[in-house]
This record gives structure tokens, C-alpha cells and sequence, in this order.
């Protein structure tokens, strides 16, 4: 018909579709970038430019050209690694991409020097044990802090009981906190981060005096904040640990630890009890029982005064 414009219509003679390998597994989500499409199938990564191909050079170097393709060339990145069966780990920040490859048992990053595994920044333990036991009816839901600037996993077996969630902070390079909420979806919107939970959408770090509610309040179930440290110097010598040392807003405080494990086979001890705990290493977990109304703590830094041990 006269006037009609048919600009958005596609010849039938020209290829629109691009096809990946299958024996990488399916694709399991799409994700666009500038002018790059970012393919995560099961076992592999890849990407492919949009509407731009590559060519290349008589020295092999890759160059880009606009053309009519819709879908370029697709250019597989570095490594083994896919998303598995879990486009839900998905998260993005800036040029940074963060998803979990739940077959190799590790937690990945893809950004512009190409795939990091993030989970062997102290972890590889943890999460070869704890993502096998997702299996394939679990979940793993991720999602990008904005407020505090971390990646944070949810990971759900089929027993959501034995969820863990925690936090990898780009600062540090590592993961610094876990958390005691199993979202169903997360996300964040205007430096606030939000979780879904059986249809309700809950804010995180709101003001307490103005949402009325408590820190450590998850989903209407209140909990109590804990860190758990290791005191370990000079790993090579037993030492009695004599004392408890902690600084919060202000305020320094220190104990004597008294030694109430009742004694093992071969070890002296002198009467009831006595001041210290011997070992290589000890275990301080400190725990933050919130009020009923709202308030805050804050832990600076926790010490131990310790000798070498006699025997």
C-alpha cells in the first residue's frame, strides 16, 4: 500500500540467526551489552556483536565492521564456564557480571580481562561442597547490593532449611559477610537493595525509626548479629590465651577467659577451673542480642592476650 513504510521488516534472503555449539549445553540466558550480545549456555560463554561482524587482518588481528548482520560472529572467552542450569545467579554491575557455574563447583566473574573464579578467593572448600549439594531442583539466587556495593548468593538446596547466603565484596576481594535471609529474587533500584519473598518485597538497610523496624529483621523474624573470629598467631607454638579484648563506638573492654571445658585425658588442671584456654589457635564467636527498640553496634577490633603454653 502507498505510504507504508516497511523498514522493519526482514528479507527472507538474509541470514538473522546465529547458531552456538551445542555440545556447550543450552543457552540459558541472553544478556545485551553496548553493542555486544553476551550468550551463557550450561558449560560456556561467549559473545557476539550486534549489528557489527569481525574481520581479520593477514597478522590474525581482529577487527570490527559495520554490516547488515543482525548477529555478528560469535567469539568464545577464555575457559570452561557456564552458568550451568542457573541464569537465576545472574548479577550485574557496571562491566562486571557475576553467575555461578554449579557443575564446576565454583562462582564466577566475568568483566572486561575476561573470567575470574571469585569462589577461590579463600572459599574453593566451601562452595565445592555447599553447590554440590544444590543439585537440580535447588536454586541459586543472586543478586547486586547497590547500598553496599556486593554480590550477594543465595544458596537454596532442596531443603531451603540449609539455605546460606552471603556477600563478596570487590574491596577486599573476598566474602566478608553472610547473611540470615533466603530471598526468592533480589535486586537493587536507586541505591536501595530489595529482596522478594513469598510475593512481598522487602527493603533492606532502612531506617529503623522510620519503617519500624529492627536491624536484623528478615521477612518478620528477628535475629541476633554474630561474628565469629580466629585468633592463630604464630601457628606454630601452643600459647594459653588469657584474655578477651574488644573495642566498639567508644568504649574498649577486656576479660579473663576462665577455662570451663571439663579436662581431657592427660591434661592438668589446677583445681575447678583455670584462667586461659590452651591451644594452637582459638575460636571467638561475639554475639549482638538486639533490643526491642532499635539500635546499632559497631565492632572495631577484638584481641587476645596469650602466652606460650608450659606443656
Amino acid at each position: 500500500r502507498t505510504g507504508v513504510n516497511n523498514t522493519n521488516q526482514f528479507s527472507v534472503a538474509e541470514d538473522i540467526t546465529r547458531s552456538v555449539d551445542p555440545s556447550n549445553g543450552s543457552i540459558q540466558k541472553l544478556y545485551s551489552e553496548d553493542t555486544n550480545l553476551i550468550i551463557f549456555q550450561e558449560s560456556k560463554v561467549s559473545r557476539a556483536l550486534i549489528d557489527k561482524d569481525a574481520i581479520y587482518s593477514a597478522e590474525g588481528q581482529s577487527m570490527t565492521t559495520s554490516g547488515a548482520q543482525v548477529i555478528g560472529q560469535v567469539q568464545q572467552y577464555a575457559g570452561n564456564y557456564g552458568i550451568s542450569t542457573n541464569p537465576e545467579s545472574f548479577a550485574v554491575y557496571g562491566y562486571r557480571k557475576y553467575f555461578v557455574d554449579k557443575n564446576q563447583n565454583v562462582v564466577l566473574r566475568l568483566s572486561q580481562d575476561g573470567i575470574t573464579e571469585i569462589s577461590a578467593y579463600g572459599m574453593i572448600d566451601y562452595f565445592r561442597d555447599n553447590l554440590a549439594a544444590i543439585g537440580n531442583t535447588g536454586r541459586l539466587i543472586g543478586g547486586w547490593d547497590m547500598y553496599n556495593k556486593q554480590y550477594v548468593l543465595s544458596l537454596q538446596p532442596p531443603n531451603t532449611e540449609n539455605y546460606q547466603t552471603l556477600a563478596f565484596d570487590e574491596d577486599c576481594n573476598g566474602w566478608t559477610s553472610r547473611f540470615s535471609f533466603s530471598p526468592d529474587l533480589s535486586g537493587s533500584l536507586r541505591n536501595s537493595f530489595y529482596t522478594f519473598k513469598n510475593g512481598n518485597i522487602w527493603e533492606h538497610y532502612a531506617d529503623p525509626t522510620v519503617t519500624f523496624v529492627n536491624y536484623c529483621n528478615f521477612y518478620g523474624v528477628q535475629y541476633d548479629a554474630n561474628v565469629t573470629l580466629i585468633f592463630n598467631p604464630e601457628v606454630s607454638m601452643s600459647k594459653n590465651f588469657n584474655t578477651l579484648n574488644y573495642e566498639g563506638k567508644e568504649n574498649k573492654y577486656f576479660g579473663t577467659i576462665i577455662n570451663s571445658t571439663p579436662p581431657t585425658y592427660g591434661e592438668v588442671v589446677y583445681g575447678n577451673s583455670m584462667n586461659g584456654i590452651k591451644g594452637f589457635y582459638s575460636t571467638v564467636k561475639m554475639t549482638f542480642v538486639n533490643p526491642t527498640t532499635p539500635q546499632a553496634a559497631e565492632l572495631y577490633s577484638v584481641s587476645s592476650n596469650y602466652v606460650m603454653s608450659s606443656y
